[in-house]
């Protein structure tokens, strides 16, 4: 037996076992409830049958010759195609418990349009049902000449020819007189052409790769009358087989039909040595396996594991082109040789929207132009979902808004699971963007796990914009990364350090994950690495840091967590994200997420955990800063008050929380405890980070400015000059020591009523802090209107009163209201 076809034949018949099992289970399930639609009822008998016949018939072709081996692939797999789509077809028109009503009313439909087909289907399956008992049961000379008629008539009918050219034509798809767009990709296969003789096109399935090879060999043929172009299904090796062999036959290559030889290296040799010109396409070639086996798999791919499929393309020569397809850029590199692949990117606007309509078929001017581009956004201009969407709509009688919402949700699956029916994509191909991508995907669990399990975390995360430092706990991650980049379900941004995923895959990742009960589980692992990436202590420096991780922040704490790990790594996160939406302003946000945070802790650690005093400060801090009342303000000092007892001295917490409580107390006009609170959290960061620390001189400046404000001028007067004496000997960075200097300058101008000098400190902090910030951060506002207060106390109640009016602009929305209070005061003094 030819090993190849020894391949194809078991492929074949293990493919229609598994697929005619699970037809036949379901349509017993839904006969015994009486829940099946009349059409399938002939299938009933009829499956169970010819999976019988077919097993008895793979035992008895041992003997046969490959031509006949062949023959009887070819009904079993299309008996494995009908099968399918009989598997299909069940899915669409079954109504099942928990359908919506939008899906019960499509399902009516379709179970009327499918009607006739599943008819025909059943009429090749009985016809297939008496070949294969005929072949089960006939003698071995009636059986051989009962495949060699059939491998004859295969072998006779006529192949597609390109008007009166001498070149054969051996493309078994029409052109599409309607083909729209990818000028730059055919400009670019042409370009390569012109300085090596193999081009590769790559891109992720469904992208259009085969659509603009076919479309390329008319236009060769065009060119080129006389040469010959060959297409060649690069999918499956017995399919690559299959393809040499009817190229050998159709060129009458001497020896093509003896039994012994060896068509793969006479069709290799042939195209390595003729003179005629010819274009050459390999479809598909989607499996690295396939090519180098030795290197890429376990076991044999071919009769010998050193055998693979590279060996068998033609040689490198002048006027012989070979253009090749495939999702996986290593193949398409290593197979170019030379140039490198060209990419095939999803439509643009314009090219998605036209194709769109021509399948759809409607008249611009008939549509709703926003409604068309929201589905266009929704399938990322990806013409296979385009085109499947729109055979969709057509056959179910849906809107167009209609189908864009139930891809948003619990429907999408089914939706983008359909079969598009194309004459113009290979019979094996998928014809839906679901089995596409999980084809992908399933070569890529096999080839490498470690990326399999990649593309699941990163479903996990928002799509855009993912940063490398965010996988730097994942095992493998470059060379995973590689991979599916390889297969282009995640391309890479600012060199490498910065990926994105296309909508559809996370789309498909994520709805897979759940039909198996895993995603929770990836969605706990993506939590992990956001907030085990996570700055826990937020300066300036740490900003771009968490504006990068500020998206996928949204995105997993938007998961349900049930284990105690996962809820406390989600408390964790929560509290350190409102710290950096206190930097920037978003309070609002802040105090949920902090509010959330230590109803997590509450709930899962003891009454003393610093965690739990950390998370009851950070509540309390944002209740102050959102107060609205007296009783705001007034909870806020018991949750911060509860905070200081229960944290531990010295640490971060008891101080910032004094330091809360410092502010908090001055603006009730409780003197004592202000004072108080002030001198304990600038010890406690003495204590912490020492005398000459960057916080600890930023509290100092608070403490200095409590006293002065409390009638302790000359005490705080001399805190502001022990502070730039410290300056130097700090640990702060230039600009800051720069700000606690002119800061201290200006508390003692503004003390010493030297408004002038204290005007001129403050408009160079408002320079200095906008440089270190951004225009609308507390600290800018903060020096502002003590630049607005110092220009009032001066006698410029105009300009004074103008400056306060723009700060209350800017903090609009955003700042804490002690800014507000302050800019209305000014205004009112004025």
């Amino acid at each position: 037996m030819d090993p190849i076809c020894a391949i194809g034949l078991a492929s074949a018949v293990v493919t229609l076992i598994d697929v005619g099992t699970k037809v036949a289970k379901r349509v017993k399930e839904l006969s015994e409830t009486g829940d099946i639609p009349d059409v399938f009822r002939d299938i009933k008998t009829r499956l169970p049958l010819i999976l019988s016949v077919v097993a008895r018939t793979q035992n008895e072709t041992h003997n046969l010759s490959p031509e006949a081996q062949e023959a009887i692939e070819e009904v079993v797999r299309q008996c494995s195609e009908q099968a399918a789509q009989l598997h299909e077809v069940l899915k669409k028109v079954v109504i099942v418990q928990g359908d919506s009503r939008l899906k019960k009313t499509v399902k009516a439909g379709v179970s009327l349009v499918e009607e006739k087909r599943v008819q025909r289907i059943a009429t090749g399956l009985r016809d297939n049902v008496q070949l294969l008992t005929f072949l089960s049961v006939a003698p071995v000379e009636k059986r051989e000449s009962k495949l060699r008629s059939m491998s004859d008539r295969k072998n006779s009918m006529p192949l597609p020819s390109y008007a009166s050219a001498t070149g054969l034509f051996v493309v078994p798809f029409a052109r599409d007189e309607h083909f729209i767009g990818r000028a730059s990709s055919l400009q670019s296969i042409t370009r390569s052409f012109e300085s090596q003789n193999r081009v590769a096109i790559a891109g992720m399935g469904g992208v259009g790769k085969s659509q603009i090879a076919i479309e390329y060999c008319y236009r060769y043929k065009k060119a080129k009358p006389d040469a010959h172009v060959f297409w060649v299904y690069g999918g499956s090796i017995a399919r690559f087989y299959q393809a040499y062999k009817r190229i050998a036959q159709q060129l009458d290559l001497p020896g093509w039909d003896d039994p012994e030889g060896s068509i793969l290296e006479l069709v290799s040799s042939w195209l390595s040595s003729t003179q005629d010109v010819y274009l050459l396409v390999i479809d598909n070639a989607d499996n690295i396996e396939h090519w180098w086996p030795g290197k890429y798999k376990s076991g044999a791919s071919l009769d010998d594991p050193s055998k693979d499929l590279s060996k068998y393309l033609p040689s490198e020569r002048e006027d012989s082109h070979l253009l090749i397809t495939t999702r996986d850029n290593r193949v398409a590199s290593r197979l170019a040789r030379t140039g490198k692949p060209i990419p095939v990117q999803p439509m643009s606007e314009v090219e998605a929207s036209s194709l769109f309509l021509s399948k759809l078929g409607y008249e611009r001017s008939k549509i709703d132009e926003g409604e068309v581009h929201a589905l266009l956004q929704e399938l990322d201009h990806l013409p296979l979902a385009l085109s499947q969407a729109a055979a969709f709509i057509q056959e179910n009688g849906i809107s167009i808004a209609e189908y864009t919402a139930a891809l948003q949700g619990k429907e999408a699956e089914e939706f983008l699971h359909e079969e598009l029916d194309d004459a113009r994509r290979d019979e094996d191909s998928i014809n839906s963007v679901f089995r596409t991508l999980k084809l992908s995907y399933d070569q890529i669990k096999k080839q490498k796990p470690r990326a399999a399990e990649l593309l699941c975390l990163l479903a996990m995360l928002d799509r855009q914009s993912i940063p490398k430092t965010l996988l730097k706990h994942v095992l493998e991650v470059t060379t995973s990364l590689g991979v599916l980049q390889a297969f282009n379900l995640v391309t890479s941004r600012a060199g490498q350090q910065t990926f994105q995923m296309h909508r559809l895959v996370q789309s498909f990742v994520r709805i897979s994950l759940e039909r198996d009960h895993t995603a929770f589980a990836w969605q706990e692992k993506a939590l992990a690495c956001v907030s085990g990436d996570y700055p826990t202590e937020i300066g300036v420096s740490e900003w771009p840091e968490c504006d990068a991780l500020a998206p996928h922040v949204h995105i997993v704490t938007g998961y349900e967590y049930k284990t105690p790990e996962a809820r406390l790594n989600l408390a964790h996160l929560l509290c350190w994200a409102a710290d950096f939406d206190i930097e920037r302003g978003i309070y609002g946000q802040a105090l949920h997420r902090a509010k959330w945070s230590l109803e997590i802790f509450r709930e899962l650690v003891t009454e003393g955990d610093e965690r739990l005093a950390a998370a009851t400060w950070l509540y309390g801090r944002l209740r102050y800063y959102n107060a609205q009342c007296a009783n705001d303000t007034n909870e806020a000092a018991r949750l911060l008050e509860k905070a200081l007892s229960t944290a531990k001295y010295p640490s971060l917490t008891y101080g910032e929380t004094a330091f809360e409580l410092a502010h908090l107390y001055y603006d009730q006009g409780n003197k004592k405890r202000c004072l108080a609170m002030g001198k304990a959290s600038f010890l406690c960061w003495n204590d912490i980070e020492g005398p000459n620390a960057a916080r600890t001189l930023d509290n100092m400046h608070d403490y200095a400015l409590e006293l002065a404000l409390l009638g302790h001028e000359d005490e705080g007067i001399a805190m502001w000059q022990e502070i730039m004496e410290r300056c130097p000997a700090s640990d702060a960075s230039d600009n800051t020591k720069t700000v606690f200097t002119y800061r201290s300058m200006a508390g003692i101008a503004e003390f010493q009523d030297d408004a002038g000098m204290a005007e001129s400190f403050y408009a160079n902090l408002v320079g200095i802090s906008e440089t270190l910030y951004y225009p609308e951060h507390i600290h800018v506002l903060d020096y502002r209107l003590s630049h607005a207060e110092q220009i009032m106390r001066q006698g410029k109640l105009e300009e004074a009163t103008q400056l306060s009016k723009a700060i209350l602009t800017s903090s609009s929305g955003h700042s804490e209201w002690r800014i507000c209070a302050g800019c209305l005061q000014t205004v009112a003094e004025c």
